[in-house]
């Protein structure tokens, strides 16, 4: 059995010295829960941009500028630090990052193993909608999954999980544990034409990722705290009815769908946790495998820019004659 934990908790919003200390503590924690996978939410550190989503860019751009002064690199002494409260605590960490690569940001997430070593740090491929005034583009090799000692681990942001493509190339991939790594949704609470960025929306999209691959899913994300709203809403009291306090929603799924964990109060820091054991996948696969039994890549061809393993029934470039033969 592995003890796994989906983090729900409130950066210090736009404060990455804050959020790092934050950061550490709650590893500790964890630590001492004998957790073996912690998991973050999105751009935890330094705190996702909701400002974005309430103005347009330019009249954010106080949000913008904070948020990229406080972005990290991967290889930067926050890094370090984390790592090595990582090590310390015995705890593996996936970490939701503003990553700064030179001149640009992108939404990162960061898989440290319980020695305090990076070994694996992958970037959101297509940011959603307003964030793509604020990120980069991730390469198209960032679809990746880690071995570790409890099972292929690998994560994606937000809205990448909805995308058929990329469960796909997950599962193609071997995946056991999934990281979705989600924002706060204390945005837009009860406005019908947002629901689609609501709590329950996202987190059927987890269970449904859990139950589609045969995989746990840890959904982790972070709150917005009542002393951020001013700030998030940049003094603007027509915008505060759109913005939380509160949005937590963390939750694990087995791999046939079923919600392991208990709702945590939606504006309290916490844990969401659970003991898995593998064997579990295997039950779940007798049933379906996506990238197995289940799949016919024949029909529906999907390639990986690496090899996709024993799921790709022939070599990519004979689809050229598939074509033609159909078509013939």
């Amino acid at each position: 059995m592995t003890k796994i934990a989906a983090v729900q908790a409130a950066p210090v919003w736009m404060d990455a010295r804050g959020t790092l200390d934050k950061t550490i503590a709650l590893i500790a924690d964890a630590g001492r829960q004998d957790i073996e996978l912690l998991a973050f939410g999105e751009v935890w550190l330094p705190g996702y941009p909701f400002t974005i989503w309430l103005q347009p860019p330019m009249a954010a751009m106080e949000i913008v500028m904070a948020h990229r002064r406080n972005a990290i690199t991967v290889d930067g002494p926050e890094m370090q630090a984390i790592g090595e409260a990582a090590r310390r605590a015995g705890t593996w960490v996936m970490l939701g990052f503003a990553e700064r690569d030179r001149g640009s940001i992108y939404c990162a997430q960061a898989l440290i193993d319980d020695h305090g070593k990076v070994v694996m740090s992958r970037r959101k491929l297509r940011p959603t909608h307003m964030e793509r005034t604020v990120w980069g583009e991730g390469p198209v090799t960032d679809i990746r999954v880690v071995e570790t000692p409890f099972g292929r681990v690998g994560g994606l942001n937000c809205w990448e999980n909805i995308q058929p493509l990329n469960r796909q190339g997950m599962y193609q991939l071997g995946e056991q544990i999934h990281v979705a790594s989600w924002p706060s949704f204390a945005m837009f609470k009860g406005v019908r034409s947002a629901y689609c960025l609501s709590a329950e929306a996202n987190l059927n999209e987890s269970a449904s990722y859990a139950l589609e691959g045969g995989c746990f899913v840890l959904a982790a994300n972070s709150i917005i705290s009542e002393d951020s709203i001013d700030r998030i809403t940049m003094g603007n009291d027509a915008l505060r009815a759109l913005v939380g306090p509160g949005g937590g929603a963390a939750a694990i799924f087995a791999p046939d769908g079923f919600r392991m964990t208990e709702p945590i109060d939606e504006t309290a820091d916490g844990f969401a946790i659970a003991e898995i054991d593998l064997e579990m996948i295997e039950a779940a696969k007798v049933f379906a495998d996506p990238a197995g039994h289940y799949f016919r890549p024949d029909i529906a061809r999907h390639v990986l820019e690496r090899a996709a393993g024993p799921a790709a029934a022939e070599p990519a470039e004979r689809a050229p004659e598939r074509l033609a033969e159909a078509e013939g």
